[in-house]
Protein backbone atom coordinates (compact mmCIF):
# COMPACT_ATOMS: atom_id res chain seq x y z
CA UNK A 1 0.00 0.00 0.00
CA UNK A 2 2.98 2.19 1.10
CA UNK A 3 4.45 1.81 -2.31
CA UNK A 4 1.26 2.62 -4.23
CA UNK A 5 0.91 6.24 -2.34
CA UNK A 6 4.78 6.92 -2.84
CA UNK A 7 4.21 6.11 -6.89
CA UNK A 8 0.95 8.52 -6.58
CA UNK A 9 2.95 11.53 -5.53
CA UNK A 10 5.58 11.14 -7.78
CA UNK A 11 2.98 11.29 -10.35
CA UNK A 12 1.55 14.21 -8.71
CA UNK A 13 4.80 15.92 -8.51
CA UNK A 14 5.70 15.00 -12.19
CA UNK A 15 2.12 16.32 -13.40
CA UNK A 16 2.49 19.51 -11.53
CA UNK A 17 6.04 19.90 -12.51
CA UNK A 18 5.06 19.63 -15.96
CA UNK A 19 1.90 22.22 -15.40
CA UNK A 20 4.84 24.20 -13.94
CA UNK A 21 6.92 23.47 -17.09
CA UNK A 22 3.96 24.05 -19.58
CA UNK A 23 3.60 27.38 -17.93
CA UNK A 24 6.74 29.03 -18.00
CA UNK A 25 7.42 27.78 -21.49
CA UNK A 26 3.84 29.59 -22.27
CA UNK A 27 5.39 33.03 -20.40
CA UNK A 28 8.45 32.84 -22.35
CA UNK A 29 7.03 31.97 -25.67
CA UNK A 30 4.27 34.93 -25.17
CA UNK A 31 7.69 37.27 -24.49
CA UNK A 32 9.42 36.07 -27.33
CA UNK A 33 6.88 36.30 -29.70
CA UNK A 34 5.89 40.31 -28.29
CA UNK A 35 9.42 40.85 -28.45
CA UNK A 36 9.53 39.23 -32.25
CA UNK A 37 6.42 40.65 -33.01
CA UNK A 38 7.87 44.45 -33.79
CA UNK A 39 6.30 46.22 -36.72
CA UNK A 40 8.09 49.43 -38.21
CA UNK A 41 6.85 51.70 -41.02
CA UNK A 42 8.66 54.19 -42.41
CA UNK A 43 7.12 56.77 -44.45
CA UNK A 44 9.31 58.69 -46.33
CA UNK A 45 9.45 62.36 -47.74
CA UNK A 46 9.12 64.04 -50.95
CA UNK A 47 12.64 63.74 -52.22
CA UNK A 48 12.15 66.71 -55.50
CA UNK A 49 15.48 67.70 -56.77
CA UNK A 50 15.57 71.44 -56.10
CA UNK A 51 17.84 74.17 -58.50
CA UNK A 52 18.86 76.07 -55.63
CA UNK A 53 22.29 78.02 -55.74
CA UNK A 54 23.65 75.93 -52.11
CA UNK A 55 26.77 77.90 -51.38
CA UNK A 56 28.35 74.90 -49.82
CA UNK A 57 32.07 75.24 -48.54
CA UNK A 58 34.66 74.74 -50.80
CA UNK A 59 33.13 75.15 -54.10
CA UNK A 60 31.62 77.92 -56.64
CA UNK A 61 32.87 80.72 -57.84
CA UNK A 62 35.71 83.44 -56.63
CA UNK A 63 36.89 86.50 -56.66
CA UNK A 64 40.56 87.96 -56.72
CA UNK A 65 41.58 90.51 -53.95
CA UNK A 66 45.46 91.55 -54.75
CA UNK A 67 47.70 92.89 -51.80
CA UNK A 68 51.22 94.50 -52.67
CA UNK A 69 52.99 93.88 -49.84
CA UNK A 70 55.92 97.54 -49.16
CA UNK A 71 57.80 98.77 -46.02
CA UNK A 72 56.12 102.54 -47.42
CA UNK A 73 52.38 100.96 -47.02
CA UNK A 74 50.12 99.25 -44.53
CA UNK A 75 47.34 96.94 -45.18
CA UNK A 76 43.31 98.23 -44.77
CA UNK A 77 41.52 96.17 -42.94
CA UNK A 78 38.42 97.96 -44.85
CA UNK A 79 39.66 96.59 -47.90
CA UNK A 80 38.49 93.43 -47.15
CA UNK A 81 35.15 95.01 -45.64
CA UNK A 82 34.25 96.58 -48.53
CA UNK A 83 35.04 93.29 -50.67
CA UNK A 84 32.64 91.49 -48.59
CA UNK A 85 29.64 94.29 -48.96
CA UNK A 86 30.11 93.71 -52.67
CA UNK A 87 30.89 89.42 -52.76
CA UNK A 88 28.57 88.10 -49.74
CA UNK A 89 27.53 85.07 -51.48
CA UNK A 90 30.77 83.33 -52.74
CA UNK A 91 32.44 81.07 -50.71
CA UNK A 92 36.01 81.37 -52.15
CA UNK A 93 38.14 83.72 -52.67
CA UNK A 94 41.79 84.07 -54.09
CA UNK A 95 44.04 86.20 -51.95
CA UNK A 96 46.86 87.04 -54.02
CA UNK A 97 49.85 88.59 -52.43
CA UNK A 98 52.51 90.46 -54.34
CA UNK A 99 56.25 89.83 -52.79
CA UNK A 100 57.91 92.11 -55.32
CA UNK A 101 59.45 94.79 -53.40
CA UNK A 102 61.24 91.89 -51.63
CA UNK A 103 62.74 90.26 -54.54
CA UNK A 104 66.50 91.49 -53.67
CA UNK A 105 65.96 89.98 -50.04
CA UNK A 106 64.08 88.75 -47.11
CA UNK A 107 61.09 89.61 -46.43
CA UNK A 108 61.02 92.46 -43.81
CA UNK A 109 59.19 92.39 -40.41
CA UNK A 110 56.55 94.69 -41.49
CA UNK A 111 55.45 92.89 -44.32
CA UNK A 112 55.38 89.75 -42.36
CA UNK A 113 52.98 91.64 -39.74
CA UNK A 114 51.02 93.15 -42.75
CA UNK A 115 50.63 89.00 -44.42
CA UNK A 116 49.53 87.94 -40.96
CA UNK A 117 46.65 90.88 -41.07
CA UNK A 118 45.50 89.99 -44.08
CA UNK A 119 45.19 86.10 -43.36
CA UNK A 120 43.85 86.94 -40.17
CA UNK A 121 41.53 89.61 -41.94
CA UNK A 122 40.11 87.09 -44.37
CA UNK A 123 40.15 84.20 -42.04
CA UNK A 124 36.94 86.08 -39.63
CA UNK A 125 34.86 85.91 -42.44
CA UNK A 126 33.04 82.43 -43.74
CA UNK A 127 35.23 82.21 -46.71
CA UNK A 128 37.75 79.77 -47.73
CA UNK A 129 41.24 81.66 -48.82
CA UNK A 130 42.75 79.97 -52.00
CA UNK A 131 46.63 81.75 -51.50
CA UNK A 132 48.66 82.58 -54.07
CA UNK A 133 52.16 84.39 -53.65
CA UNK A 134 53.80 85.84 -56.57
CA UNK A 135 56.00 88.46 -57.92
CA UNK A 136 54.41 89.98 -60.84
CA UNK A 137 50.96 90.54 -61.00
CA UNK A 138 50.67 91.65 -64.95
CA UNK A 139 52.88 89.00 -66.87
CA UNK A 140 56.32 91.18 -65.84
CA UNK A 141 57.62 88.42 -63.88
CA UNK A 142 60.58 88.17 -65.71
CA UNK A 143 61.85 91.49 -64.41
CA UNK A 144 60.73 91.24 -61.13
CA UNK A 145 61.40 87.77 -59.78
CA UNK A 146 64.22 87.31 -57.71
CA UNK A 147 66.92 86.97 -59.48
CA UNK A 148 68.48 83.87 -57.55
CA UNK A 149 65.79 80.99 -56.25
CA UNK A 150 67.46 81.09 -52.98
CA UNK A 151 65.34 84.15 -52.24
CA UNK A 152 62.32 82.56 -53.07
CA UNK A 153 63.27 79.56 -50.88
CA UNK A 154 63.63 82.27 -47.71
CA UNK A 155 60.42 83.95 -48.96
CA UNK A 156 58.55 79.80 -48.80
CA UNK A 157 60.41 79.65 -44.91
CA UNK A 158 59.05 83.17 -43.89
CA UNK A 159 55.24 83.14 -44.59
CA UNK A 160 55.11 79.19 -44.03
CA UNK A 161 54.89 79.70 -40.10
CA UNK A 162 52.16 82.36 -41.15
CA UNK A 163 50.26 80.14 -43.58
CA UNK A 164 49.99 77.24 -40.91
CA UNK A 165 49.22 79.21 -38.46
CA UNK A 166 45.65 79.92 -40.36
CA UNK A 167 45.39 76.27 -41.85
CA UNK A 168 41.90 75.85 -41.40
CA UNK A 169 41.03 78.94 -43.16
CA UNK A 170 42.76 77.95 -46.30
CA UNK A 171 41.70 75.61 -48.82
CA UNK A 172 44.72 75.83 -51.58
CA UNK A 173 47.70 77.22 -51.89
CA UNK A 174 48.03 78.11 -55.65
CA UNK A 175 51.45 77.93 -57.31
CA UNK A 176 55.30 78.35 -55.72
CA UNK A 177 55.85 81.63 -56.15
CA UNK A 178 57.40 82.18 -59.51
CA UNK A 179 55.42 82.54 -63.16
CA UNK A 180 53.75 85.22 -64.71
CA UNK A 181 51.17 86.20 -62.51
CA UNK A 182 52.24 83.75 -60.15
CA UNK A 183 50.98 81.09 -62.20
CA UNK A 184 53.40 78.56 -62.63
CA UNK A 185 54.27 79.55 -66.23
CA UNK A 186 56.73 81.73 -68.39
CA UNK A 187 59.53 82.28 -65.25
CA UNK A 188 63.30 81.84 -66.28
CA UNK A 189 63.75 80.24 -62.87
CA UNK A 190 61.68 76.96 -64.01
CA UNK A 191 62.87 74.29 -65.25
CA UNK A 192 61.73 70.11 -64.56
CA UNK A 193 64.38 69.93 -61.78
CA UNK A 194 63.15 73.40 -60.33
CA UNK A 195 59.73 73.15 -60.25
CA UNK A 196 60.07 69.67 -58.84
CA UNK A 197 62.55 71.28 -55.75
CA UNK A 198 59.99 74.33 -55.20
CA UNK A 199 56.78 72.41 -55.19
CA UNK A 200 58.04 69.53 -52.51
CA UNK A 201 59.95 72.69 -50.43
CA UNK A 202 56.65 74.26 -50.54
CA UNK A 203 54.89 71.16 -49.40
CA UNK A 204 57.31 70.52 -46.39
CA UNK A 205 56.80 73.63 -44.89
CA UNK A 206 52.99 74.13 -44.94
CA UNK A 207 50.42 72.15 -43.58
CA UNK A 208 49.83 68.50 -44.53
CA UNK A 209 45.93 69.75 -44.57
CA UNK A 210 46.32 71.85 -46.90
CA UNK A 211 46.01 71.53 -50.78
CA UNK A 212 48.95 73.06 -53.20
CA UNK A 213 47.92 73.42 -56.95
CA UNK A 214 50.23 73.31 -60.49
CA UNK A 215 49.15 74.46 -63.74
CA UNK A 216 48.56 71.28 -65.38
CA UNK A 217 49.03 67.85 -65.52
CA UNK A 218 52.10 67.23 -67.26
CA UNK A 219 53.69 69.76 -64.07
CA UNK A 220 51.86 67.68 -61.32
CA UNK A 221 53.56 64.28 -62.79
CA UNK A 222 57.05 66.69 -63.25
CA UNK A 223 56.56 67.42 -59.32
CA UNK A 224 56.11 64.37 -58.04
CA UNK A 225 58.33 62.34 -60.57
CA UNK A 226 56.26 60.10 -62.20
CA UNK A 227 54.83 59.02 -65.12
CA UNK A 228 51.15 58.43 -64.22
CA UNK A 229 48.70 59.41 -61.72
CA UNK A 230 48.86 57.58 -58.76
CA UNK A 231 45.53 55.67 -57.61
CA UNK A 232 42.77 57.89 -55.84
CA UNK A 233 43.67 57.73 -51.97
CA UNK A 234 41.93 59.13 -49.01
CA UNK A 235 44.38 59.80 -46.00
CA UNK A 236 44.72 62.40 -43.62
CA UNK A 237 48.31 62.70 -43.72
CA UNK A 238 48.55 63.24 -47.50
CA UNK A 239 51.64 62.83 -49.19
CA UNK A 240 52.38 65.42 -52.30
CA UNK A 241 50.89 63.44 -54.18
CA UNK A 242 47.71 63.96 -52.87
CA UNK A 243 48.14 67.00 -51.73
CA UNK A 244 48.16 68.67 -55.44
CA UNK A 245 45.77 69.94 -57.63
CA UNK A 246 45.48 72.18 -60.35
CA UNK A 247 44.45 75.53 -61.28
CA UNK A 248 44.70 76.66 -64.82
CA UNK A 249 43.96 80.44 -65.30
CA UNK A 250 43.35 79.68 -69.29
CA UNK A 251 40.87 76.38 -68.88
CA UNK A 252 40.11 75.64 -73.15
CA UNK A 253 38.09 72.87 -74.27
CA UNK A 254 41.35 71.52 -75.94
CA UNK A 255 43.37 68.56 -74.49
CA UNK A 256 44.79 65.79 -75.67
CA UNK A 257 43.60 62.28 -74.46
CA UNK A 258 46.42 61.85 -72.06
CA UNK A 259 46.49 64.98 -70.23
CA UNK A 260 42.89 64.62 -70.43
CA UNK A 261 42.69 61.34 -68.56
CA UNK A 262 45.85 62.38 -66.02
CA UNK A 263 43.34 65.78 -65.72
CA UNK A 264 40.65 63.82 -64.40
CA UNK A 265 42.54 61.16 -61.92
CA UNK A 266 44.31 64.09 -60.56
CA UNK A 267 40.73 65.52 -59.75
CA UNK A 268 39.34 62.85 -57.95
CA UNK A 269 41.99 63.40 -54.81
CA UNK A 270 42.63 67.11 -55.01
CA UNK A 271 40.85 70.13 -56.12
CA UNK A 272 40.98 71.86 -59.90
CA UNK A 273 39.71 75.27 -60.65
CA UNK A 274 40.76 78.02 -62.28
CA UNK A 275 39.68 80.60 -65.08
CA UNK A 276 37.28 79.71 -68.28
CA UNK A 277 39.54 80.92 -71.69
CA UNK A 278 37.81 83.59 -74.12
CA UNK A 279 37.77 80.35 -76.23
CA UNK A 280 34.70 80.73 -78.84
CA UNK A 281 33.87 76.83 -78.27
CA UNK A 282 32.98 77.62 -74.44
CA UNK A 283 29.76 79.66 -76.04
CA UNK A 284 28.08 76.08 -76.92
CA UNK A 285 26.13 74.83 -73.74
CA UNK A 286 27.23 71.25 -74.45
CA UNK A 287 30.72 71.59 -74.72
CA UNK A 288 31.25 73.95 -71.96
CA UNK A 289 29.45 71.86 -69.77
CA UNK A 290 31.35 68.76 -71.15
CA UNK A 291 34.86 70.34 -70.07
CA UNK A 292 33.84 71.16 -66.52
CA UNK A 293 32.52 67.95 -66.30
CA UNK A 294 35.19 65.75 -67.58
CA UNK A 295 37.77 67.97 -65.86
CA UNK A 296 35.69 67.76 -62.69
CA UNK A 297 36.24 71.30 -61.91
CA UNK A 298 35.02 72.65 -57.93
CA UNK A 299 35.96 76.85 -58.47
CA UNK A 300 35.95 79.56 -61.34
CA UNK A 301 37.16 82.67 -61.36
CA UNK A 302 33.90 85.46 -61.34
CA UNK A 303 35.64 88.02 -63.15
CA UNK A 304 37.81 86.78 -65.84
CA UNK A 305 37.27 86.20 -69.71
CA UNK A 306 33.89 88.04 -69.47
CA UNK A 307 33.12 87.18 -73.02
CA UNK A 308 32.43 83.40 -72.02
CA UNK A 309 31.16 84.23 -69.24
CA UNK A 310 28.46 87.05 -70.36
CA UNK A 311 27.65 84.12 -73.11
CA UNK A 312 26.67 81.66 -70.39
CA UNK A 313 24.09 84.38 -68.56
CA UNK A 314 22.80 84.69 -71.89
CA UNK A 315 22.05 81.23 -72.55
CA UNK A 316 18.98 79.32 -71.51
CA UNK A 317 19.47 75.53 -69.99
CA UNK A 318 17.30 73.22 -71.88
CA UNK A 319 16.73 70.17 -70.49
CA UNK A 320 14.57 67.56 -68.75
CA UNK A 321 16.07 67.94 -65.14
CA UNK A 322 15.28 70.48 -62.39
CA UNK A 323 17.23 72.93 -63.61
CA UNK A 324 15.61 73.70 -67.08
CA UNK A 325 15.24 77.14 -67.30
CA UNK A 326 18.34 78.44 -65.39
CA UNK A 327 20.82 80.45 -67.32
CA UNK A 328 23.64 78.45 -68.24
CA UNK A 329 25.78 80.19 -65.85
CA UNK A 330 23.26 79.71 -62.88
CA UNK A 331 23.86 75.61 -63.78
CA UNK A 332 27.25 76.36 -63.95
CA UNK A 333 27.16 77.10 -60.33
CA UNK A 334 24.79 75.07 -58.88
CA UNK A 335 27.45 72.31 -60.45
CA UNK A 336 30.62 73.64 -59.47
CA UNK A 337 32.20 71.14 -57.08
CA UNK A 338 29.84 68.91 -55.05
CA UNK A 339 26.41 68.57 -54.80
CA UNK A 340 24.32 65.61 -53.16
CA UNK A 341 20.86 65.03 -53.74
CA UNK A 342 18.81 62.40 -51.82
CA UNK A 343 17.45 59.99 -54.36
CA UNK A 344 15.19 57.50 -51.75
CA UNK A 345 15.36 56.11 -48.46
CA UNK A 346 13.95 52.64 -48.05
CA UNK A 347 13.42 50.49 -44.76
CA UNK A 348 13.87 46.55 -44.65
CA UNK A 349 12.59 44.55 -41.36
CA UNK A 350 10.72 41.60 -41.05
CA UNK A 351 9.67 40.78 -37.83
CA UNK A 352 9.81 37.07 -38.03
CA UNK A 353 13.33 36.64 -39.23
CA UNK A 354 15.64 39.85 -38.73
CA UNK A 355 17.08 40.65 -35.63
CA UNK A 356 17.44 44.69 -36.72
CA UNK A 357 15.81 46.82 -39.55
CA UNK A 358 18.01 48.20 -42.21
CA UNK A 359 17.62 51.73 -43.88
CA UNK A 360 19.04 52.21 -47.22
CA UNK A 361 20.16 55.61 -48.59
CA UNK A 362 20.71 56.71 -52.55
CA UNK A 363 22.51 59.66 -52.64
CA UNK A 364 23.36 61.24 -56.12
CA UNK A 365 26.52 63.55 -56.33
CA UNK A 366 25.31 65.63 -59.56
CA UNK A 367 28.22 68.47 -59.17
CA UNK A 368 31.42 68.18 -61.42
CA UNK A 369 33.47 66.95 -58.34
CA UNK A 370 34.11 65.39 -55.46
CA UNK A 371 34.29 66.73 -52.33
CA UNK A 372 37.97 67.02 -51.13
CA UNK A 373 36.84 67.54 -47.60
CA UNK A 374 35.35 64.91 -45.08
CA UNK A 375 32.75 65.72 -43.71
CA UNK A 376 30.29 63.60 -40.80
CA UNK A 377 27.68 61.81 -42.12
CA UNK A 378 24.91 60.93 -39.61
CA UNK A 379 21.26 59.38 -39.44
CA UNK A 380 19.27 61.12 -36.11
CA UNK A 381 16.19 59.27 -35.05
CA UNK A 382 13.63 62.00 -32.61
CA UNK A 383 11.05 60.47 -30.38
CA UNK A 384 8.12 62.67 -30.83
CA UNK A 385 6.52 62.34 -27.89
CA UNK A 386 9.55 62.24 -25.94
CA UNK A 387 12.11 64.22 -27.84
CA UNK A 388 14.84 61.85 -27.26
CA UNK A 389 17.23 62.02 -29.82
CA UNK A 390 19.28 59.28 -30.91
CA UNK A 391 22.26 60.04 -33.30
CA UNK A 392 23.70 56.66 -35.66
CA UNK A 393 26.98 58.24 -37.80
CA UNK A 394 26.72 56.41 -41.53
CA UNK A 395 29.81 54.67 -42.10
CA UNK A 396 30.80 56.84 -45.53
CA UNK A 397 33.39 58.77 -46.84
CA UNK A 398 32.05 61.22 -48.72
CA UNK A 399 35.09 61.97 -50.67
CA UNK A 400 34.30 58.98 -52.52
CA UNK A 401 30.92 60.15 -53.63
CA UNK A 402 32.11 60.55 -56.81
CA UNK A 403 30.37 62.88 -59.85
CA UNK A 404 27.89 61.73 -61.28
CA UNK A 405 27.29 58.42 -59.18
CA UNK A 406 24.61 57.30 -56.78
CA UNK A 407 26.21 55.98 -53.40
CA UNK A 408 24.32 53.57 -51.41
CA UNK A 409 24.49 53.96 -47.72
CA UNK A 410 23.26 51.49 -45.40
CA UNK A 411 22.15 52.12 -41.79
CA UNK A 412 21.23 49.33 -39.22
CA UNK A 413 18.23 49.83 -36.68
CA UNK A 414 17.99 48.06 -33.85
CA UNK A 415 14.34 48.66 -33.85
CA UNK A 416 13.31 45.44 -30.89
CA UNK A 417 15.63 48.21 -28.82
CA UNK A 418 13.98 51.37 -29.18
CA UNK A 419 10.92 52.60 -27.59
CA UNK A 420 7.77 52.23 -29.66
CA UNK A 421 6.30 55.64 -30.79
CA UNK A 422 6.59 57.55 -34.03
CA UNK A 423 10.45 58.97 -34.75
CA UNK A 424 10.85 61.88 -37.36
CA UNK A 425 14.48 60.58 -39.49
CA UNK A 426 16.70 63.42 -40.06
CA UNK A 427 19.82 63.27 -42.61
CA UNK A 428 22.67 65.21 -41.41
CA UNK A 429 26.18 65.56 -43.38
CA UNK A 430 28.08 68.31 -41.24
CA UNK A 431 31.43 69.90 -41.65
CA UNK A 432 33.04 68.94 -38.40
CA UNK A 433 35.99 71.85 -38.61
CA UNK A 434 33.22 74.41 -38.70
CA UNK A 435 29.94 73.01 -37.48
CA UNK A 436 28.19 73.95 -40.59
CA UNK A 437 25.72 71.89 -41.85
CA UNK A 438 26.25 70.92 -45.84
CA UNK A 439 23.28 71.98 -47.75
CA UNK A 440 21.54 68.66 -49.74
CA UNK A 441 20.19 69.98 -53.57
CA UNK A 442 16.92 68.98 -52.58
CA UNK A 443 13.78 70.67 -51.81
CA UNK A 444 13.18 69.85 -48.41
CA UNK A 445 13.71 72.21 -45.83
CA UNK A 446 17.09 72.49 -43.59
CA UNK A 447 16.24 71.91 -39.83
CA UNK A 448 18.71 72.52 -36.76
CA UNK A 449 18.85 68.43 -36.82
CA UNK A 450 19.68 68.50 -41.04
CA UNK A 451 17.07 67.38 -43.65
CA UNK A 452 14.10 65.39 -42.24
CA UNK A 453 13.74 62.07 -44.49
CA UNK A 454 10.80 60.64 -42.89
CA UNK A 455 9.01 59.42 -40.59
CA UNK A 456 9.37 56.10 -38.55
CA UNK A 457 6.66 54.24 -36.61
CA UNK A 458 7.21 51.23 -34.79
CA UNK A 459 4.49 49.37 -32.78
Amino acid sequence: MAGKIKKKHRGLRFLCGLILFLIALSVIGTVFLLRRNVTATFTPVDYAESNETLANPYTGWYHTYEYEISDETSFDTSTVDYALVLDNSTRLCLVRINLKNYAAGAISDHGLADIRAILSTWAATDKQMILRFCYDTTGDNSISEPSDLTTVYRHMEQVSDIINDYAAHIYQLQGIFVGAQGETLSSPSLTDATLADLTDYYASLTDKSLYLGLHDAGQYLQAIGQTSVPPTLFTSDKTLFYRLGLFNDSLTSALSNAEAEATSAIAYFAPCGGSVAADPSLADAATAIQMLQARHISYLNAEQTESTLTSWKSQTYTSSDAYNGLTLYDYMTTHLGYRYVLRDAALSFNTWKNESGSLTLSIENVGFSVSYMPYDVCLLMRNQDTEEMITLPLDTDNRSWNPQETTTLKQSLALRDYDKGTYSLYLLVQNPSSGEVIKLGNTMPLTSNGYMIGSLVIE
